[in-house]
C-alpha cells in the first residue's frame, strides 16, 4: 500500500504550500504532479494521487489554495460556485450582474468570487508559478528521472500552461483550457494527451486552435474525445460522472504514463 501524508514546502515567493503525497512501497524513478479542480484537494483528487502511487509513481497533489486554505475549502467554493453558475452564461462576465451577486454575499464568499471569477487570470498565474515550483521541489528533493503532470477541469488548464514552462516528460490534460498563448505549445518538452467531453462548449471552442498549433509545432500529441459526455465526466461522485468514459480515459492515461514515464 502506498504511504499517504501531507507535506509542506516553500515556493519561490517564500510562501508555504501544502500537498497531499502518496509514495509507492517499491522503488520509483518517476513522479506525477496532480492538479486539482476548482474545488481543491477533494476525495477524487486524493484517490487519483493514490492510484498513481499504486502504479509505482511518486504522486503529489499541491493545494493551490494553501495560502488561504481556511477560506478556500471545498464546501465554501462549491456553495459560491453554485450561486455564480446560477447566473446565465452571458451574465457571468457582466459587472452589473456580478455586483448584484456580490451584494448578497458574506465576506468569505466575496473573497472566493474575487479570487476565482473577477481576478481569475491573476489567480491562475500564481497557481501556475506554484506548479512550476512544485516541479522544481520534486526534482531536487526526490531525484526522480522523469516527471509527469495530470490536471482536471481548471487544473487541466493550469497543467497545460505549466507544461509550457517546466520540462515535464508527459502531460495529461482532462478537459482543460489551452495555454494562454497557443504558440507556447512549441515550448512543451514532453508528450501531451488531451481528453475532452463532447458536450463541453466552453472548453471545446479551443480545440480548432489547439489542432492548428499542433500541426504547426508538431509536439508528441494524442487526443481522446468522448461522445455523449459532459465536463468533469471523470470525477467520481460528481453530477457529470460517466463510468464507461471515465474508465476508458483512465486506461488511456495509465498507458500514456507507462509509455513516457516508464
Amino acid at each position: 500500500m502506498p504511504r499517504e501524508e501531507y507535506i509542506r514546502y516553500r515556493t519561490s515567493d517564500g510562501s508555504e504550500l501544502t500537498a497531499f503525497q502518496a509514495t509507492p512501497d517499491t522503488p520509483y524513478k518517476s513522479a506525477v504532479i496532480v492538479i486539482h479542480e476548482i474545488f481543491g484537494i477533494t476525495e477524487f483528487i486524493k484517490n487519483t494521487t493514490k492510484r498513481l502511487a499504486g502504479l509505482g509513481y511518486l504522486a503529489i497533489a499541491p493545494n493551490l489554495y494553501s495560502r488561504n486554505a481556511s477560506v478556500f475549502t471545498e464546501q465554501n467554493i462549491a456553495g459560491i460556485m453554485r450561486r455564480f453558475w446560477s447566473l446565465p452564461p452571458e451574465r457571468r462576465a457582466d459587472p452589473k450582474a456580478i455586483n448584484e451577486l456580490m451584494s448578497t454575499l458574506s465576506q468569505t464568499e466575496r473573497e472566493i468570487v474575487q479570487e476565482l471569477a473577477i481576478n481569475r487570470e491573476t489567480t491562475e498565474e500564481r497557481m501556475v508559478r506554484d506548479i512550476v515550483d512544485t516541479h522544481n521541489y520534486v526534482k531536487s528533493t526526490y531525484r526522480v528521472e522523469r516527471m509527469g503532470i495530470i490536471g482536471f477541469c481548471m487544473g487541466g488548464g493550469l497543467a497545460f500552461e505549466a507544461s509550457t514552462r517546466a520540462p515535464f516528460d508527459a502531460s495529461v490534460i482532462y478537459y482543460g483550457r489551452n495555454p494562454r498563448n497557443i504558440n507556447d505549445i512549441a515550448k512543451i518538452k514532453g508528450a501531451i494527451l488531451t481528453i475532452y467531453a463532447s458536450e463541453d462548449p466552453a472548453i471545446n471552442q479551443g480545440i480548432p486552435d489547439l489542432i492548428k498549433a499542433v500541426l504547426t509545432h508538431k509536439p508528441r500529441f494524442e487526443m481522446a474525445f468522448y461522445p455523449g459526455t459532459y465536463h468533469a465526466f471523470a470525477t467520481e461522485g460528481g453530477p457529470a460522472y460517466n463510468e464507461v468514459a471515465a474508465k476508458d480515459a483512465w486506461e488511456r492515461t495509465v498507458n500514456f504514463f507507462r509509455k513516457h514515464l516508464g
